[in-house]
């Protein structure tokens, strides 16, 4: 970098070089006269690149005055680059030390070849500053020719150029060693130049400033590795910290070591407070750490005491192992949660919710239509409700629209069929059970539908068939708001609204001694009777218009016509199994009919049922009640144990109505 050409020869003489330059002949050659050079004569990618040049229409000759950035660009560029040229710096001194009083000039370059910093000997910067070599020059091979900066940049490999390798005249009497810098995802980010005098190669210089690059990665790789653990950690803690669960981390001697701020809040302590302490310290009940390790299987949630500053406190816990890749245990974590929360997600896997609104009871008649209107001001009420019904006539559709419309709707709704489930069992699903209470017992024991129907809805559907014995504790339970796991000393405190339903006359059952009665007033404070479907005749054809749109619409095909003595039929049937029965007569003609018509003969309404359509239409809950009993003994052929158990009663209480409407039997 010099300012004329007759310099050149000066600055050789000056310094001692020979002035004798293998290249120069070539260059002079191909740059000056635009012949063809040997191609062993000269390095491949120095004269792609001079060519490069000449195609560009690059004056070799013109004193050399690369494009200067404005100083609010500069400004810009040197703000987006500041952690580069921040972590480059100390390595630039580093060099510039050893290479200090030499006369070299070292530079410091973005991807696109703009100079981001230049140091070197106080002498050579003056020479480099006539000559715009400062912070904001481009040094790309389209503006400054074939140079150092610019071939690294296009090669993204270190090069060294010396003398007439270079393209411009003014930059042959230096030799310029540069080694590209690449970022951790191996983009190119810049170079780092070296330049000095022209006296040959200079194999140790392009060894320091390789070196010097790969040092400047290797920091840019640590900052990189910091900054994303920093980041990780940061997002890890933040998550660790904003989750709902509380986590309590120990070492493999089941010292605590951390715990996030969901735990010590639901604990009462500061975060710190408790590290280093064992955690058996915390424990009062429901877990023992003496074989925590031993099986290194996770633990499931289990309800656990713990000793807190202000007494103790019930939540539910599930250790997990921690291992390393060599599956050593190195700890674990203990999660804990709110006992509701771990509730209200079983209530939802169990499908213990509503799905039906009083939009979804469909019916005109006025008997009908009554007992709706009892069942919305019901719903505005926390009291209990009675729903007296026979099967099929839509006890469960009324309890769940009198959730769905209360201020319990975003709570639980809970069924249970007494019924259905065994004598024996009916106690432990409605209270549930502590581990090892009785014979096949969980070890870890039940929770009973009480407790999961908490700050929700209870449906205890044919509550008539529930035992005397029963019936006292569920009496119990509704005086006192709280339950007894069976084995269990401890009550636990509740909060359910109760509708029941009967499939028949509880009163009567009271008179029959069948139920209590106690039990009953204090179920009864609403009353809701759901009228047989044959005492509705004007809904039959409604109910069933909309039970053939529903399965239409769930299957995609189209509402098939009906033929108009399809509702005088269904008009006279005295439908025994109600509304239940009339959906299942309207799903299979629809499907008999194969999309067409649907005809009287695709009404699978038996004849036998049919004939009973001329006998005189008792409203009443009980003329219902002995003609469903007639059907069922019939359907069983007169046997009286299967009856009761179709009926779901007690064989007793079917000798009892049988006697009680002198239904003879054979």
């Amino acid at each position: 970098m010099t300012d004329t050409p007759q310099n050149e020869v000066r600055m050789k003489k000056k310094q001692g070089i020979d002035s004798t330059d293998p290249v120069k002949p070539i260059w002079e050659k191909v740059v000056q006269r635009g012949q063809a050079a040997p191609t062993d004569s000269i390095r491949a990618i120095v004269l792609r690149s001079w060519m490069k040049c000449l195609k560009l229409g690059l004056d070799p000759i013109k004193p050399p005055s690369p494009p200067v950035l404005s100083q609010e660009s500069i400004s810009a560029l040197l703000t987006e680059y500041q952690e580069f040229i921040k972590i480059a710096t100390p390595i630039m001194e580093m060099i510039e030390i050893s290479v200090r009083g030499t006369g070299f000039i070292e530079t410091l370059a973005d991807a696109k070849g703009q100079v981001l910093a230049v140091k070197g000997d106080r002498k050579v910067m003056a020479m480099a500053e006539q000559n715009f070599y400062i912070p904001g020059c481009i040094r790309s091979t389209e503006n400054a020719g074939t140079n150092g900066i610019g071939l690294c940049l296009e090669e993204g490999k270190a090069i060294q150029l010396t003398g007439a390798e270079h393209f411009n005249l003014y930059h042959h009497p230096w030799t310029c060693s540069s080694a590209p810098i690449k970022d951790v995802q191996e983009r190119l980010l810049g170079a780092l130049t070296l330049s000095g005098p022209s006296i040959g190669r200079h194999q140790h210089t392009l060894a320091l400033v390789t070196s010097a690059a790969k040092t400047i990665e290797m920091q840019l790789r640590e900052r990189s590795l910091v900054e994303r653990t920093q980041r990780l950690n940061i997002m890890l803690t933040s998550i660790y910290n904003s989750v709902t669960d509380g986590f309590i981390a120990t070492d493999n001697n089941k010292i605590i070591t951390h715990l996030n701020q969901t735990a010590s809040r639901m604990l009462g302590v500061k975060p710190d407070s408790l590290t280093g302490q064992g955690i058996e310290n915390l424990i009062q009940s429901g877990l023992t750490t003496d074989n925590w390790f031993d099986s290194g299987e996770p633990i499931e949630p289990t309800e656990v005491t713990f000793l807190c500053p202000d007494g103790a406190r019930n939540y539910m816990a599930r250790v997990d192992p921690i291992r390393n890749a060599s599956f050593k245990i190195l700890g674990s974590i203990m999660t804990i949660s709110e006992k509701s929360r771990l509730l209200n997600l079983a209530k939802k896997l169990g499908g213990n919710y509503a799905k039906y609104e009083f939009n979804d009871i469909k019916g005109k008649s006025s008997k009908f239509t009554k007992q709706i209107e009892t069942a919305k001001i019901a719903a505005k009420t926390n009291s209990r409700v009675l729903i007296i019904g026979a099967s099929g006539t839509g006890k469960e559709l009324f309890a769940q629209a009198i959730h769905n419309h209360s201020n319990r709707k975003k709570g639980p709704f809970v069924a249970i069929s007494c019924p259905a489930i065994p004598r024996d069992l009916i106690e432990s699903e409605l209270f549930g059970y502590i581990g090892g209470a009785f014979t096949g017992a969980r070890q870890k024991g039940m929770i009973g539908k009480f407790e999961l129907a908490n700050k929700g809805t209870l449906f205890l559907d044919e509550i008539n068939c529930l035992p005397l014995d029963l019936q006292v504790k569920i009496l119990r339970v509704l005086q006192q708001n709280e339950i007894m796991r069976i084995g269990d000393a401890r009550t636990i405190p509740i909060d359910v609204r109760i509708i029941a339903a009967s499939n028949t006359d509880l009163m009567e059952e009271v008179e029959q001694g069948d139920f209590r009665k106690d039990l009953y007033y204090r179920l009864s404070v609403i009353e809701i009777f759901l009228p047989l479907l044959k005492d509705r005749p004007k809904d039959i054809e409604l109910l069933f218009q909309h039970i053939l749109d529903r399965r239409c619409s769930e299957a995609g095909i189209q509402k098939p016509r009906l033929d108009k003595k399809v509702f005088e039929t269904l008009k006279k049937y005295p439908w025994p199994g109600n509304i239940r029965e009339l959906e299942n007569v309207a799903e299979r003609a629809l499907l008999l009919s194969q999309g067409e018509t649907i005809h009287k003969e695709h009404l699978p309404l038996r004849t036998t049922k049919t004939a009973r359509a001329g006998r005189n239409r008792l409203g009443s809950l009980k003329n219902g009640y002995k003609e469903m009993i007639e059907t069922t003994l019939e359907e069983c052929d007169g046997n009286l144990s299967q009856a009761a158990r179709e009926l779901k009663i007690a064989r007793s209480t079917l000798y009892r109505k049988l006697q009680e409407f002198g239904i003879r039997t054979t």
